[in-house]
């Protein structure tokens, strides 16, 4: 009879005559069913607080969570997406201008006194590099617009500065009584602290319209790249490649759990159970000459000292050569029979193929998880082990993001601040970019160049 016994994640197993412990190790291969990539119902639902319908964020409620908790667990996924704020980051943000130059369209960059004070009074670097944050992880940017105090005193209206919110306490929502499905508020949780105790509160904004920017003396935008057949948040492309990332996870906590509860065994030895009852005797029999009283622990003490013995044959260099002899023989009992003789066997080891698959297993997961966030391996250090990407890979590489990879998310993740400007002055015609550097080869550097890069 088997007893199981469980203490939180661990396990003991006793026996009569064995025991031993496992430790649950949380692997992130596990598949979650309620959180498949193939489950997304939630896009279509919706649930009541108060007077609010609230549009839930994946099926639990907790997708930028789960991407959060799920990405940062993995050992490369967190430098790429990081690699990406920062290519699209590049020199910083800078006001500039539209304009045609030979039916060419470029920017032509500006500087501005009154719009870069007020983008100084706030702090909008800061601001702009959560954005980019938000937006590579899931592809949408929560901001909270605050307008002036000098409208409510007759005043100019104005936007006086951006906040950007965490993806995680806000929720799309409308007012229950509307018929339609569209959201009109975001709903912002906050925790308080009340007498030593966390209470969840919330508030409701009214979502920004550009259309009318200064309605209300605070609104919420949600900019977001739109997903197919999604009327409400953003499915981002990270969200496929979710079991890959749990995946290339659960390589080092597998091989650490290896490492730490693994026994490396060489030889797996059958005795006889007719040896140790002859052994048993001849001990009773000896404390009986010896006028002594037998004691179990003289068989025990026995029995491993005669396994250490056929240890130390079986181990070591010097021990070449040596064998070990036993006697086998057969009783019979009736129609049965018994052999009984000692065995010794070689356990095979196969670690190393295990070891090498998993590590497979990791190095795919790494090329998946380059494809699904859009950044070529040159670019995110997610190429073949032992393979160095060549310059001309990275430089070509590098042009190509910048010529597709770079617009649409400046477009997200800078439009609250281009409506914001927009509204404050309207007639500038001026917008907020990231300024990059156009890529050269080495060969077309003059050596002059390389010395100011340098210095």
């Amino acid at each position: 009879m088997i007893d199981i016994e469980y203490y939180k994640q661990n396990a003991i197993v006793t026996a009569d005559d064995v025991a031993f412990t496992y430790e649950a190790v949380d692997n992130p291969r596990d598949f979650d069913a309620n959180r498949s990539t193939e489950v997304l119902d939630w896009t279509d639902r919706s649930f009541q607080m108060d007077d609010y319908t609230v549009y839930p964020y994946g099926s639990n409620n907790d997708l930028p969570k789960l991407i959060k908790d799920v990405v940062q667990n993995n050992s490369i996924a967190p430098g790429i997406l990081k690699k990406k704020s920062q290519l699209l980051w590049g020199k910083g943000p800078k006001l500039y201008i539209e304009k045609y130059v030979d039916g060419v369209l470029v920017r032509e960059w500006k500087e501005d006194k009154e719009i870069q004070q007020w983008l100084d009074s706030w702090e909008y670097e800061d601001y702009l590099s959560k954005c980019g944050v938000d937006y590579h992880h899931a592809e949408g940017v929560m901001t909270k617009f605050h307008q002036s105090r000098a409208a409510r005193i007759g005043g100019s209206p104005k936007i006086a500065k951006l906040e950007q919110l965490n993806l995680n306490r806000t929720r799309l929502a409308k007012k229950s009584s509307l018929s339609d499905n569209k959201p009109t508020h975001c709903m912002f949780t906050e925790d308080k602290f009340v007498n030593n105790q966390i209470n969840i509160d919330y508030k409701v904004y009214p979502l920004f319209k550009f259309s009318e920017p200064f309605k209300n003396k605070t609104a919420i935008l949600y900019s977001n790249m739109y997903s197919f057949c999604s009327d409400y948040y953003t499915v981002p492309d990270i969200y496929g490649s979710l079991e890959w990332l749990r995946n290339g996870s659960a390589t080092p906590l597998i091989l650490t759990a290896l490492s730490k509860n693994s026994i490396n065994l060489k030889y797996h030895i059958t005795s006889p159970q007719a040896f140790w009852d002859q052994k048993k005797k001849e001990l009773e029999d000896k404390a009986i000459a010896d006028n002594k009283k037998y004691k179990e622990s003289d068989l025990i003490a026995y029995r491993t000292d005669f396994l250490r013995q056929i240890s130390k044959v079986l181990s070591g260099a010097e021990n070449t050569g040596k064998f070990w002899h036993s006697v086998k023989y057969t009783e019979i009992d009736g129609m049965k029979i018994f052999e009984h003789g000692w065995e010794i066997k070689e356990i095979k080891q196969n670690i190393k193929d295990f070891v090498t698959a998993q590590i497979a297993i990791s190095d795919k997961s790494d090329r998946a998880i380059s494809a699904s966030v859009g950044l070529h391996t040159a670019l995110g250090g997610g190429g073949d082990a032992g393979k160095s990407d060549s310059g001309s890979e990275q430089l070509y590489a590098l042009k190509n993001y910048l010529i597709t990879g770079i617009d649409i998310p400046e477009m997200i993740v800078c439009k609250a601040i281009n409506y914001a400007i927009k509204a404050n002055w309207p007639e500038k015609g001026i917008k907020l970019g990231f300024y990059h550097i156009a890529p050269q080869r080495e060969e077309d550097v003059s050596s002059k160049e390389r010395t100011k890069e340098q210095v």
